[in-house]
């Protein structure tokens, strides 16, 4: 028993307590293959291939299992690692840790002797509760009782629940994130089944991933809540590139582990005893600070292509930046030869997404593609162009918004697909289509979109025609040609394209075909042929009121009869 008074020495164990001596020394330039067998003989964990520079040796592996065995394993390298003296304080590793360092190379002399991980020998993640009762409005207390519904409900069932990825960040960031991701430790489908008798709602359960999704909940205030995906907490592994991964249950940790980026890899406790703390293992919150996006794993992009598409939405939407281990990995990525196991609708499923950010916030991502040379993804001989392509962009980013002012319904991922495609080569503007799994009808309005360059010519010249004649000329052609041209265009086919968008491809005559039936015309063709007739002179602005029309009808039929009375007097 301790006795009052008394001071008692404190055991300081020190870094060297808490490294993994499983290293080896490996030059940056040996192949992968050669690297994975001096670490088996080595029996290494971790290989040290330059200052301040280490790889694990389970990424050398899954490299050379993906054909990936001839490439430098310097690619592979974690860079700029922060080093410790053995015997400096364990205080010291962990702040480092906190502050979001991916591994500490351990050194004593002038060599590595040990590395010290996140997940190594340094319990206590960070921790501290955001003030998740100063909710700014009916949708954000609706969401905190939500929170604190499943948190009850999973503490109940022995299965810890947590709020994680973009809600934890946005919530971090002073944001609000429209959906709400839960992770559960324990049966996700379980518990997404009793959440919903709890608060109702439909509720859509994907037995096979153990993941469930709730939409339509009400909170007691009448607050509808936005949609809810519900996980069990899980680990991924991945066969091959680019290929959905295998998931098999995991603790918390471990799920972390497997997300995009470390601002996307914090959770919110939901228990009722730690309601609010944020766990943040891998470093997220200094990520934040520091307005970057850090993937996981050198091979996070090789494993999963599409992160390079989110990591381009997440710059555009949060204004943050790759760090240089994110470029080293999209460098990476980017030098495997395909990726057969990645489908064209995962991918064109984010181009979807970045599509739908406000048009500005779009433009940079893609710009932010473009420059990274991410479209590679779609076709190997896809070539950005530095000074069309930002050009084409801004132009499809403002075309975007003034359909939206306008109220016209244009699909905003046609419009940014047509402009990225307009200045490449016909044969890889086609193969990109299709790696995006467009086929049949669709397919074949994206190709004429793309070579609609000869419509915009067309539109271009003519200066003095009839507004009618404009009208008549785009009527035939679907929306995604005139995007095309319009992109194509120069200032005189853009206005008119946007006219007739706006107004003239909406232009009706007063009188209805039953109308003009009554005052003569016979029905079938005819009746077309009249509507149509009308609508050109309302156009044209000759003909604007009900009267008129019916002025012109009645001339018009009486033109038709002696027309037929005299066809049919030539023929006698």
């Amino acid at each position: 028993m301790a006795k009052p008074g008394r001071v008692y020495p404190q055991c300081e164990p020190g870094a060297a307590a808490a490294m993994d001596r499983h290293v080896s020394r490996c030059p940056p330039t040996r192949s992968v293959a050669a690297a994975l067998e001096h670490a088996r003989r080595t029996g290494a964990r971790v290989l040290v291939i330059g200052p301040r520079r280490a790889v694990r040796v389970d990424e050398v592996a899954r490299a050379a299992a993906w054909g990936l065995d001839h490439r430098a394993v310097g690619a592979l390298a974690q860079g700029a690692l922060p080093e410790l003296p053995v015997d400096a304080s364990e205080v010291r590793a962990r702040r480092l840790l906190m502050r979001g360092a991916e591994m500490i190379l351990v050194r004593q002399g002038g060599r590595t002797v040990g590395v010290i991980e996140p997940e190594h020998g340094m319990p206590g993640w960070p921790a501290f509760a955001p003030r998740l009762e100063r909710q700014p409005d009916r949708d954000g207390e609706a969401r905190l009782w939500l929170l604190r519904a499943a948190g009850k409900l999973g503490e109940g069932m022995g299965a810890p629940v947590y709020a994680v990825g973009g809600f934890v960040r946005d919530l971090l960031l002073g944001r609000t994130a429209p959906d709400v991701d839960l992770v559960v430790e324990g049966n996700g489908v379980e518990l997404a089944r009793r959440l919903a008798e709890e608060i109702g709602g439909q509720l859509l359960v994907h037995p096979g991933f153990g993941t469930a999704s709730l939409e339509g909940a009400t909170a007691p205030d009448g607050t509808r809540i936005a949609r809810v995906d519900i996980a069990s907490a899980r680990r991924e592994r991945y066969a091959q590139p680019g290929a959905l991964p295998m998931v098999t249950p995991a603790p918390l940790p471990e799920d972390l582990k497997r997300r995009d980026f470390a601002v996307n890899a914090m959770a919110l406790t939901l228990s009722p005893s730690a309601f609010g703390r944020v766990l943040d293992p891998l470093g997220g919150q200094a990520d934040l600070g520091a307005r970057r996006l850090r993937p996981l794993s050198p091979l996070s992009f090789v494993e999963d292509p599409t992160r390079i598409l989110r990591a381009a939405r997440y710059a555009a939407r949060l204004g943050f930046r790759l760090d240089p281990s994110g470029a080293r990995a999209l460098r990476l990525a980017l030098a495997v030869p395909a990726y057969p196991a990645l489908s064209g609708q995962r991918l064109r499923a984010e181009l979807e997404l970045l599509a739908a950010e406000p048009p500005d916030r779009a433009r940079r991502g893609f710009e932010l593609m473009l420059r990274w040379g991410a479209l590679a993804l779609w076709d190997r001989a896809y070539r950005a162009r530095a000074r069309r392509g930002p050009g084409r962009l801004r132009a499809a980013a403002r075309l975007i918004a003034w359909a939206q002012r306008a109220r016209i319904a244009l699909d905003p991922s046609e419009v940014f697909l047509i402009a990225l495609l307009l200045d490449q080569p016909r044969e890889v503007a086609s193969r990109s289509l299709e790696r995006l799994a467009f086929s049949g009808e669709p397919l074949a309005a994206l190709r004429a979109a793309v070579g609609a360059a000869p419509l915009a010519v067309r539109l271009s010249r003519g200066r003095r025609r009839r507004p009618s004649e404009v009208a008549e000329m785009l009527r035939p052609y679907p929306v995604a040609t005139l995007v095309g041209a319009w992109l194509h265009g120069d200032a005189t086919a853009r206005r008119r394209i946007q006219w007739f968008l706006g107004e003239a491809r909406a232009t009706r005559p007063l009188l209805s075909g039953e109308e003009v039936v009554a005052l003569g015309v016979p029905r079938g063709p005819e009746v077309g042929a009249c509507l149509g007739a009308l609508r050109r002179l309302k156009l044209d602005g000759r003909v604007t009121t009900a009267s008129g029309e019916r002025g012109f009808v009645k001339e018009w039929t009486a033109r038709r009869r002696r027309e037929l009375a005299r066809h049919k007097g030539g023929t006698r």
